[in-house]
């Protein structure tokens, strides 16, 4: 038995102590390992950064020498000592779901990133021991006897996350859903109600277990969620999950969308990633980046549920589907990048790429959620279309997870294959697929939408707050169009933040670039973004930035905008077997 204590003593310093004990079974030297990444979270993040002071004593007290032989691994010299205790202080200052926060009001501990373990005994069972202030008490799903929680490897202990504090600065909600007890333990004030916000969650567990048939476990679920300022995120794990969003998320309509689909997404990865997951996870290798090109539909297709799961929930219209996809569709052509990385390289990249942004990112690649969720979108209408509704992606995601839900795992072309077989084989569908996942050619959206009778106009903005959309009839294509910088602002005291540029733009080929601060159009610094928006195409306008504390003056000639805005509309022509499609794939008829 690999046996924790995690002690928390002085929570306003911010840091923990940690102490595994675990017995030397006669080797002279025996290695400690701190994961460098969290599953869920595609980077190598350097947990062993916070690590300080890691000593090892044997069981009378002697102390142990102790080597640092990698930036992540430690070597202890038993000297003839049955058995070993490793302590170290552990700095917890970072405020995500997956790292770790301790302060005076709460702990949250993600083992992964504060565990260390005994190399070749990752396999062998774990307990942790919680010693903290009188007044706190602990949630974790993991079990809980005698004192202790129990974990029957390392991965397990690792995939549970631990939330931590005084009754005062949390609320605890239990539910039952699907016949199976719910925890929802809240950390942070705000507006959270949940008199709206359980029902609501019910209503998505529902949906989503509708698709398999039930859910994967029987004992009990927790959601942990953190509200703070700003941040958003969330982390999927087999028996919980991580949420952290804005304390006012919870009345306004549009944070209140975001924060169902950020459940609605966590809450289906119990299904896809924890039990369906790639080979190249199985097992994880906690050394090193776990390289796959298979995280468009690990993300991905996660990303397609999470909206899914709301439209048959009830919890959005479905006008309101139509729109969140014409968005996505939107944002997508509004990335340069996608025309340079395919879908399946940005998955492989995902360690070097989607989690450090920079200046270059929207011109260089594509994120495998956002494609990744569109793709999917489009492979639900384009099964449900060859199959004369037949078939469709809940049909491929169940054959998937019985399948491939247990080890080895998901082989890197599993999806693609259990597609076509799903469709009888000659079906076109490994063309389609090389070009949506492994070309960067652009995707068949209006192939796709046809086959339920819907119509994808592309078309120029209307202004700068154009996202796309749905109506009922197309964008009048006689509309005036506003004149195009290719920049993307954001307002900030005292004039407008330039945060990326995109490529061959005029923005661009005038030399701005991101972090330059317009402080004025033409001399004048009032309604700068409102007389910006109103410029016409072909007028030249002049702008003074403020480039990295200097003034600059740059002549623009703004262009006519391109078409990548997307507005989905029915098709007056559609037939009534595209009719009947549309309806059993929306629950209702649209337009109403």
């Amino acid at each position: 038995m690999n046996a924790y204590t995690f002690r928390i003593t002085q929570p306003e310093t911010r840091r923990i102590e940690v102490e595994l004990a675990f017995e030397a079974r006669g080797a002279e030297t025996l290695d400690v390992r701190l994961p460098v990444w969290t599953p869920g979270s595609y980077l190598v993040r350097e947990h062993q950064r916070h690590v300080d002071g890691l000593n090892a004593r044997a069981e009378d007290g002697r102390e142990l020498a102790v080597e640092k032989v990698d930036k992540h691994t430690w070597r202890v010299s038993t000297n003839g000592a049955r058995a070993v205790r490793v302590t170290y202080r552990l700095h917890c200052f970072e405020l995500t779901v997956r790292t770790n926060h301790v302060d005076a009001t709460h702990a949250f501990l993600n083992p992964s990133a504060a565990a260390i373990f005994v190399v070749g005994r990752e396999q062998e069972p774990c307990s942790v021991r919680l010693q903290m202030p009188q007044s706190w008490r602990a949630w974790a799903a993991l079990p809980f006897t005698d004192g202790m929680y129990t974990a029957q490897d390392y991965d397990e202990l690792a995939d549970s996350p631990f939330e931590l504090g005084t009754e005062g600065s949390h609320t605890s909600h239990t539910f039952t859903a699907q016949g199976v007890p719910h925890e929802l333990v809240v950390w942070g004030r705000g507006d959270f109600d949940p008199r709206r916000v359980i029902p609501d969650i019910i209503k998505i567990i529902d949906a989503e277990a509708a698709i398999f048939g039930g859910l994967p476990y029987s004992d009990r679920y927790l959601f942990i969620l953190h509200l703070n300022d700003k941040g958003r995120g969330g982390l999927e794990h087999r028996r919980s999950c991580a949420l952290l969003v804005p304390r006012f998320s919870f009345v306004q309509k549009s944070p209140y969308e975001d924060f169902l689909l950020l459940v609605a997404h966590e809450y289906f990865h119990l299904w896809n990633v924890k039990r369906l997951r790639p080979a190249a996870f199985t097992p994880y290798d906690w050394t090193r980046e776990n390289h796959t090109r298979l995280l468009w539909a690990m993300e991905g297709l996660t990303s397609t549920y999470e909206v899914l799961a709301l439209r048959r929930a009830g919890l959005v219209t479905p006008q309101r589907f139509l729109e969140i996809w014409a968005e996505r569709c939107t944002q997508l052509l509004r990335t340069p990048g996608r025309l340079r990385m395919s879908l399946s390289q940005a998955s492989f990249d995902a360690w070097i790429k989607h989690y450090r942004p920079d200046e270059s990112t929207q011109n260089t690649t594509v994120s495998y959620y956002l494609k990744g969720s569109v793709v999917g979108f489009l492979l639900d209408l384009e099964l449900r279309r060859r199959s004369g509704g037949a078939r469709s992606l809940d049909d491929l995601v169940r054959v998937l997870f019985e399948k491939h839900g247990l080890p080895p795992g998901l082989p890197e072309d599993g999806v693609e294959k259990a597609a076509i077989e799903l469709l009888g084989g000659e079906s076109g569908l490994h063309d389609w697929f090389q070009r949506a996942v492994h070309s960067t050619q652009e995707l068949q959206l209006e192939e796709a939408v046809a086959g339920a009778g819907l119509k994808a106009v592309q078309h120029a903005a209307k202004n700068g707050d154009d996202k796309g959309g749905a109506a009922q009839e197309p964008p009048d294509p006689a509309a005036q169009p506003r004149g195009w910088l290719g920049a993307t602002l954001r307002e900030k005291p005292g004039g407008l933040e330039i945060t990326a540029v995109a490529e061959g733009t005029p923005a661009q080929l005038s030399g701005i670039a991101a972090g330059d601060e317009v402080a004025a159009s033409d001399g004048f610094r009032s309604e700068l973004k409102q007389r910006l928006g109103r410029a016409q195409p072909g007028q030249t306008v002049r702008l003074s930035l403020f480039r990295m504390d200097e003034l600059v003056e740059v002549g623009i000639q703004l262009a006519t905008p391109p078409r990548d805005t997307v507005t989905i509309v029915p098709d007056p022509k559609a037939t009534p077997e595209q009719l009947a499609l549309r309806e059993r794939w929306l629950g209702a008829k649209w337009p109403a």
